[in-house]
């Protein structure tokens, strides 16, 4: 149980789009559900999205805060520094925060960049949650060890988080991708 605490939903929309059918009221609702279901029950869920696209307008929406960025390196940028100011605006509140990182990784230098900044949150109490693109084994999921994972489409559905392969048996614990990680994930 991970009562308490804030969770943070940092979406990368270009990378994994609502699946048709859904609409972001729903997806929303869902979200919660699945994170919920977990036990992360703290007092509020704040939802961040960020796409490339003109064709998403959300700005109405008040469940969540639309970022138009210009491509995919400057919006993967953005999500980890909105994920710097959102943990730095939730401080005064106390207690754990949790964030649901949801976007793919970036190539070189950048992983390397985004994996480190998501080991160092662990590091200091956070949870890190994340998802795995439908058709990929996480154990060829190029990110950090998380605290829970969902496959994308199971985290639309609101269902529960896939169970992932324990860290203490791996033969690489640096966090970085080996030439097995599979990129097109």
């Amino acid at each position: 149980m991970h009562a308490g605490g804030w969770t943070g939903v940092f979406w990368d929309m270009d990378e994994f789009p609502l699946p048709p059918g859904l609409d972001v009221n729903q997806f929303v609702k869902n979200v919660k559900l699945a994170i919920w279901s977990e036990g992360f029950r703290g007092p509020e869920v704040d939802f961040f999205a960020y796409t490339s696209s003109d064709s998403f307008n959300y700005r109405d929406n008040e469940l969540f805060t639309l970022f138009k960025v210009e491509d995919k390196r400057s919006g993967f940028y953005r999500l980890l520094h909105g994920m710097v100011n959102w943990l730095y605006k939730r401080q005064q509140y106390g207690g754990t925060k949790s964030l649901l990182f949801i976007a793919k990784a970036m190539p070189g230098e950048d992983n390397d960049t985004m994996i480190s900044f998501l080991n160092q949150l662990f590091d200091r109490g956070h949870c890190i949650l994340t998802v795995v693109p439908d058709g990929c084994s996480p154990e060829n999921f190029d990110y950090p060890e998380p605290t829970l994972a969902w496959y994308w489409s199971d985290l639309c559905s609101g269902n529960k988080s896939i169970e992932l392969p324990d860290p203490t048996f791996s033969d690489d614990d640096s966090g970085s991708s080996s030439p097995e990680t599979d990129r097109t994930c």
